[in-house]
């Protein structure tokens, strides 16, 4: 008797015994990749550019992007549609520290600019930078999903910064 009672104090503690200890000494780290760390061979689309070293988004690309001072995370949207606008107020919600610049092809013309500097092709049309110009990510802002995994990778960049 006395050994099932036993076996029933260990089997209800080591749960609160591992939840404490990863508690004080875990550390939960999560990482987002930088793209094209490694340079682009080949960009595809009407561009010639090679970029042997790690691919930065050039400085005269971003000066047009960034207009009110340097934010530490860009998002650069091709096109958007209403739906997309309604996502963005959703993840302004959740992510506050953060600059959105709409692009439309009128202006910025799809393969010129964003196929050659952004990297960018459908469905994907929108792109996440960090402060440094790296490209940390791809986004289809219209559907819900691709929203929500933006804001969580928002906030682990800005956190980083």
């Amino acid at each position: 008797m006395t050994r099932k009672i036993i076996y029933l104090l260990v089997a209800l503690l080591m749960p609160g015994i591992i939840f404490v200890f990863l508690k004080f000494f875990g550390k939960n780290e999560f990482t987002i990749p930088v793209y094209y760390e490694q340079g682009v061979a080949e960009v595809a689309g009407t561009c010639a550019y090679r970029y042997p070293t790690p691919y930065r988004v050039p400085d005269s690309i971003m000066s047009r992007v960034r207009k009110d001072g340097e934010p530490e995370v860009v998002l650069v949207i091709a096109n958007p549609s209403n739906q997309i606008k309604a996502n963005l107020s959703r993840l302004k919600e959740q992510v506050n520290d953060y600059h959105v610049s709409f692009a439309s092809e009128a202006e910025l013309p799809w393969d010129a600019w964003f196929g050659c500097f952004f990297f960018l092709h459908k469905p994907w049309s929108a792109v996440l930078i960090d402060s440094e110009n790296q490209i940390r990510g791809y986004y289809d802002p219209e559907t819900r999903e691709e929203v929500d995994r933006l804001a969580v990778e928002m906030k682990i960049l800005l956190m980083q910064y």
